[in-house]
């Protein structure tokens, strides 16, 4: 009986040590978890900022100078056009010019062009028949990207009368402002007559963007 006894108390002694060994490994197990996810911990930053639009154009060239002259003898007019190369000036003594003018997209967002004059054909050159127009045509490929027949802006390389009405006519739909491709130029043509005013005449041609 004795001996039994003895047995029984060596049993839940043996239980109670498991219970306790039991208990300290549990322990043991939930601070590793703790330890490993502080060290494995992550956090999380941000960075944030807004990138602002910028529609700007400069007038790379913009001056066109003809100096002085007349119309030749006999002549009912003479024709001044930037476009025309080395024959730019016909039936006439001016200075001839192939520069145009030349506006560059400067900003970070592509934009329309719409070109405005200050004056018209008339009060610029008076006359019998005057004529006073423009055209754009691309410095670098792709810069200007209206459609085939003008819809989004005139036919690149088509002369078409001058507007002073505001905000004028949309020369160019969609001027890009990609590096290499973001230029446009701008030709003039004159016809003057023989019949014109004298003296120094000249316009001032604005251009306006828009950003698309």
């Amino acid at each position: 009986m004795a001996a039994r006894n003895k047995t029984k108390q060596a049993s839940k002694l043996l239980f109670y040590f498991a219970i306790a060994l039991l208990v300290v490994s549990l322990i043991v197990f939930f601070v590793n978890i703790d330890k490993f996810f502080k060290i494995t911990g992550k956090a999380i930053g941000t960075a944030n900022l807004t990138i602002e639009s910028v529609t700007n154009i400069n007038f790379t060239t913009n001056n066109i100078n003809w100096g002085s002259g007349s119309v030749s003898s006999g002549q009912a007019s003479a024709t001044l056009n930037t476009a025309a190369g080395a024959n730019n000036v016909t039936n006439g003594n001016w200075t001839g010019n192939t520069a145009g003018l030349v506006i560059a997209n400067i900003g970070n967002n592509n934009v329309s062009i719409d070109l405005k004059t200050g004056k018209t054909n008339a009060t610029l050159l008076g006359g019998t028949a005057p004529d006073y127009e423009y055209n754009v045509t691309n410095v670098e490929s792709g810069s200007c990207l209206n459609s085939t027949g003008g819809t989004d802006g005139l036919s690149l390389g088509s002369f078409s009368d001058v507007n002073t009405t505001d905000p004028g006519t949309r020369v160019c739909g969609r001027f890009r402002y990609a590096t290499a491709s973001n230029t446009i130029r701008i030709d003039i043509k004159l016809i003057i007559p023989s019949d014109s005013v004298t003296g120094a005449v000249g316009d001032i041609i604005t251009a306006t963007a828009t950003g698309v």
